[in-house]
């Protein structure tokens, strides 16, 4: 019998070898040098922690923290490493998208047959 977990765990490994991965971990490598970078990266990541927060009970963003996304949104467009960095992202989790519609695969098409 298959262990599907060993499948999952042998794909988590080699995702960490594919050319996305690597420019991933090359860019975190240079935000993590760049002080201003890092500290930007910092009070994005929070920010948006506390809008999925306020979003996920159902409130609507108060004007304060509206304002303070979109301050913190024109200083991460003027940062080249944090613009780097959203970018190969979004390479890699393109390819995380795409793999997940392959292993979804079957499940949809066992749904097929109530839909037609």
């Amino acid at each position: 019998m298959i262990n599907i977990y060993d499948s999952a765990n042998q794909l988590a490994s080699d995702l960490q070898q594919i050319d996305e991965f690597k420019a991933l971990e090359k860019v975190i490598a240079e935000v993590k040098s760049d002080e201003e970078s890092l500290s930007l990266f910092k009070q994005m990541d929070k920010l948006q922690s506390e809008i999925i927060s306020t979003q996920s009970q159902g409130k609507e963003l108060s004007p304060e923290l509206q304002e303070n996304y979109q301050k913190l949104n024109e200083q991460v467009q003027k940062n080249s490493q944090i613009l780097k960095l959203l970018q190969v992202e979004q390479g890699l989790y393109k390819t995380v998208d795409d793999v997940q519609k392959v292993i979804t695969k079957p499940i949809n098409d066992l749904y097929e047959g109530l839909r037609n």
